[in-house]
């Protein structure tokens, strides 16, 4: 074999490796995007209110009594699988006295809330608290489970007549 032979032979193995190089590069498999995450929604009414419905980014979430909530879960929203810190959500809330004779009419309130901090998916829980306030949780359990970040389940003032 001559110099010429063995060249070209070495330039063939060598383009033939970098062929292979080239295909098991492109073959890399790459994570699928996976899309937005779902959760269901439950309401958790910490004021003496009754709250008729509420919306978040206009998904329906239900009603809820004073003190009450936590017990059933509407399907559905979606929000990103990674929390970030501009992450928030708009709600929308009718009210109106829990008192029975008291009914002057539903007041509707609305809020643009931060979701706060999550690092894994799981239910959406919102708070309505005192003075038309509400905070938005990704959490996989209930209010007052470990580790919960929220508030605990509201709970009715012990003079609280209904």
């Amino acid at each position: 074999m001559n110099a010429f032979q063995i060249g070209r032979q070495h330039l063939r193995q060598l383009l033939s490796l970098l062929v292979l190089a080239v295909l098991l590069v492109g073959c890399k498999a790459e994570e699928p995007d996976k899309g937005p995450a779902t959760a269901s929604i439950s309401a958790y009414n910490h004021t003496a209110d009754y709250i008729h419905e509420f919306y978040v980014d206009g998904a329906w979430g239900g009603n809820s009594r004073a003190y009450g909530g936590g017990g059933g879960f509407v399907c559905c929203i979606s929000y990103p699988r990674e929390w970030r810190p501009d992450l928030t959500a708009t709600v929308r809330w009718s009210t109106s006295s829990s008192i029975p004779k008291t009914f002057s009419g539903e007041t509707w309130h609305e809020l643009v809330v931060p979701i706060e901090y999550y690092d894994k998916l799981g239910s959406l829980n919102v708070h309505f608290l005192p003075n038309h306030q509400v905070r938005l949780l990704i959490w996989n359990g209930s209010a007052g489970s470990k580790g919960y970040r929220g508030p605990d389940a509201p709970e009715k003032p012990a003079d609280w007549p209904y």
